[in-house]
């Protein structure tokens, strides 16, 4: 059984193994999120808004947040937001709009 996600592009796959246990896999297609990101990279100023007010390091797709590498993304700990975010971007370089100035 497959359930549509409200995120773009993903979704839940749930199949029945053996003994009554189910397995869940999620599934996005990330093609998307790096096109944009490599898009973005290609016309801007190394990351930077117009008036330079705004960073944008890069995207990062929904499906990552799930992974417990990852898991300090979402943290209000500032010091292990951005730990988590350089590692991420250390391992997915196709995600990122600056030249990696993180």
């Amino acid at each position: 059984m497959d359930i549509e996600s409200a995120f773009v592009g993903a979704m839940t796959r749930v199949e029945e193994a053996e003994r009554g246990k189910i397995i869940t896999q999620h599934i996005q297609d990330t093609d998307p999120v790096a096109k944009q990101c490599k898009e973005n990279r290609l016309e801007n100023w190394n990351g930077w808004s117009d008036g330079r007010t705004l960073k944008k390091v890069g995207g990062i797709p929904s499906i990552f947040l799930q992974d417990y590498k990852y898991k300090d993304i979402m943290s209000d700990d500032k010091p292990a937001f951005k730990k988590a975010v350089k590692r991420f971007f250390t391992d997915h370089p196709e995600f990122l709009e600056c030249n990696g100035n993180i």
